[in-house]
């Protein structure tokens, strides 16, 4: 597997721009959860829509934390590629931090988009907590109502 860093960069940048665009849409959605919570008539609606995201979510979770196993997968492949050809043509003798410090820096990019993918898993995660807040929230705030 031939790694190409210009390719993975200009992927990290695209990547970059889509993450953080559907951040922005998943904010903007829990952000009308919640303001939603201050009408009544409007959470039965709400909980429809909070069902059918934490849903989404979960799915989505799935979806990035199966893409970070393969992407750490092909790292370990190209570290230990990186770390033989190190070993073997290098023209100096290093030795074996110097060998892995080289080859961390050389895979610098697909670190980089793993870590791009981790965050926004992590983010995922952080979102279908905070769903599950807000059924809370919808349940607590019927019940307001019912004893007013």
């Amino acid at each position: 597997m031939n790694f190409d860093e210009e390719q993975i960069k200009k992927s990290n940048e695209v990547l970059e721009e889509r993450l953080n665009s559907d951040r922005n849409d998943w904010m903007n959605k829990i952000h009308q959860l919640i303001s939603n919570l201050k009408y009544i008539d409007k959470l039965a609606e709400s909980q429809v829509l909070m069902l059918s995201y934490r849903q989404t979510l979960v799915d989505k979770y799935i979806e990035f934390k199966n893409l970070i196993y393969k992407r750490n997968s092909t790292w370990d492949v190209n570290f230990k590629n990186k770390y033989r050809e190190l070993s073997v043509e290098y023209d100096l003798k290093l030795n074996s931090s110097e060998k892995a410090q080289f080859t961390k820096s050389y895979l610098a990019s697909l670190n980089f988009q793993i870590k791009l993918l981790e965050n926004h898993a992590a983010y995922y995660q952080e979102s279908i907590k905070t769903i599950d807040n807000i059924a809370f929230a919808i349940k607590n705030r019927i019940r307001l109502e019912e004893d007013l």
